[in-house]
């Protein structure tokens, strides 16, 4: 919404309003009588005549709102007004400049991420990690499952059902651990991962509660479980993971990294590169912490982590040219 506002607006101007659902109108209206005077003192008549234009299509529009149980994100523009009332706004906030400010809309997104759950497992070790608005690994487990017996006869039956019953007893205790992804660290899709049929058999058992069985969105052959192999599941069910916020910034600069090693003439990253073939390039990624605007379609990356690391690397912003 408010980047078709900011492509709209020839004149770089515009008015952010948050307003909580609790706020009275007259309060709102009481801060824009004190905001009034100062725009009037703007110094750049351009300037102050987009920023005027805005505050009037801002100050109409609050008069006639009704009262709204979300609360309301305006944003108004001197040729456009548009607002947001069915997300929860949790503060009052009001913004002048050049652009939509979208920052406090941004946290409120991010907490309507889609979480993510993801267990690893095999017969040695299980893995819990959560995936939100950074990796977490939440909990390492080690079975103390006895290893492969070779001897025959009785002893060996013996055996045999004394490590079942060890396995069941690890799956009961990987199971009771997964319940933190109903409280603690809800989630909306759980990854099921592990070398082996482990992950299998972990699955069919009856211990896992069902409410999680319906969450899991599929299972993934991986080489290890640690947190090497929470990385390696993350990895695989990228495609899938359409959305979670944190798992579209690692594919887009997976991606990124995809064209750098097949096609290096179509990449260009740094802040001095960027600006001298900035009129071939077609879209950028960069880090949340590199402020310069190019007027260029843009991903900001936003979460921590490997993927935001290896960009900031590249001097922060990288751009694709094919």
């Amino acid at each position: 919404m408010y980047e078709k506002i900011y492509l709209k607006s020839e004149i770089k101007a515009a008015i952010t309003l948050y307003i909580r659902p609790d706020t009275r109108k007259q309060k709102v209206i009481d801060l824009l009588n004190k905001e009034e005077p100062i725009i009037n003192n703007i110094k750049s008549r351009i300037t102050r005549q987009g920023i005027q234009a805005a505050f009037q299509k801002l100050r109409t529009f609050i008069n006639r709102i009704p009262p709204s149980q979300n609360g309301y994100i305006i944003c108004s523009t001197p040729d456009a007004l548009a607002f947001i009332d069915d997300i929860l706004v949790p503060i009052d906030k009001y913004y002048c400049g050049g652009e939509f400010y979208a920052d406090p809309l941004e946290e409120i997104l991010v907490q309507r991420l889609h979480p993510i759950g993801i267990i690893t497992i095999d017969t040695k070790e299980a893995t819990l990690a959560y995936v939100g608005k950074e990796l977490q690994i939440l909990k390492h487990m080690t079975s103390g499952i006895s290893g492969k017996h070779g001897k025959g006869g009785q002893s060996q039956r013996r055996f045999q059902r004394k490590r079942q019953e060890e396995v069941k007893h690890f799956f009961r205790r990987v199971c009771d651990a997964s319940k933190i992804f109903l409280t603690t660290y809800s989630v909306e899709e759980l990854l099921l991962a592990g070398c082996g049929m482990t992950k299998d058999h972990f699955l069919k058992d009856k211990g896992l509660d069902p409410e999680l069985k319906e969450k899991v969105l599929k299972t993934f052959d991986t080489q290890y479980t640690g947190e090497e192999g929470i990385r390696e599941t993350l990895h695989k069910a990228l495609p899938q993971l359409q959305k979670n916020a944190f798992a579209k910034e690692v594919k887009t600069v997976e991606d990124f990294f995809d064209l750098l090693g097949k096609r290096f003439e179509c990449v260009v990253y740094g802040h001095e590169q960027i600006m001298k073939e900035l009129p071939m390039i077609k879209r950028l990624i960069k880090i949340e912490e590199h402020e310069k605007n190019y007027n260029k379609t843009t991903s900001v990356l936003r979460f921590k982590g490997e993927h935001y690391d290896k960009i900031k690397k590249l001097g922060g912003i990288v751009g694709v040219k094919c």
